[in-house]
């Protein structure tokens, strides 16, 4: 009778501990992303503030990334691999070392999103935010501006919702001085990896903004793009 207590017990102490798992299992996630959502803000608060480029200290944008495996799960790091085919870019040695810089936000009020613009659109800058490819053309500039961003699997993160976007819908694009570049939607297509430098190089006419993200969700296997131009 004796035994047979113990082990009624130990069983139900064994139940507890696999639902205290359970609960911290699902919890954690959350807990991180709202952790990462703060950096984030701190960051574009950073940016708003300067009044011009401002360099993100390593360890703000350390504490948005956390653990690689845990603060970016389910995020896509494919496009990284295809900037080696873009001219002009070039991938610094110690990239994870070096500083990054905020150059302004971008907001889309059709997917209720407002992000920072870091530039560069490596790993160590897309900690931060979207990221602005170098080579490309400066916010508001004539030419083909190209932003990056990861492609988060919880709705609304990042570039998650970009393919919801339709013509017409608009882009804001604000410098950190301040002044804020507005541009249309005016199509969005779906590619293969490998025509990503051809598919940029297309659209230099006017002042034009190219947003570039993995899809489908979990996969990237492909690259989204949205394609707009500046109002006048």
């Amino acid at each position: 009778m004796k035994d047979s207590k113990v082990i009624a017990v130990m069983l139900v102490v064994f139940m507890l501990l696999l639902m205290t798992i359970g609960v911290l299992f699902m919890v954690r996630p959350g807990v991180i992303d709202n952790r990462r959502a703060a950096k984030e803000a701190e960051i574009i608060a950073m940016i708003e503030a300067s009044g011009g480029s401002v360099e993100i200290p390593d360890m703000q944008l350390s504490e948005v990334q956390g653990e690689e495996d845990e603060t970016f799960e389910g995020y896509e790091p494919g496009f990284e691999q295809d900037m080696g085919s873009i001219p002009g870019y070039e991938t610094e040695e110690g990239t994870e070392e070096s500083k990054s810089v905020g150059r302004g936000t971008i907001s889309i009020p059709a997917i209720d999103l407002k992000m920072a613009v870091m530039e560069g659109a490596d790993r160590h800058a897309l900690r931060g935010g979207a990221g602005w490819l170098p080579s490309s053309a400066e916010m508001g500039a004539p030419g083909n501006c190209v932003i990056f961003g990861h492609r988060m699997k919880k709705y609304g993160r990042h570039f998650n919702r970009l393919d919801e976007l339709e013509a017409g819908d608009e882009i804001n694009l604000s410098a950190g001085d301040g002044d804020v570049y507005t541009y249309t939607v005016t199509g969005k297509e779906t590619i293969e990896p490998e025509e990503l430098f051809n598919a940029l190089s297309s659209h230099n006419d006017g002042y034009s903004l190219t947003l570039v993200t993995c899809t489908p969700v979990g996969k990237g296997t492909h690259r989204l793009l949205i394609y707009a131009a500046m109002q006048p």
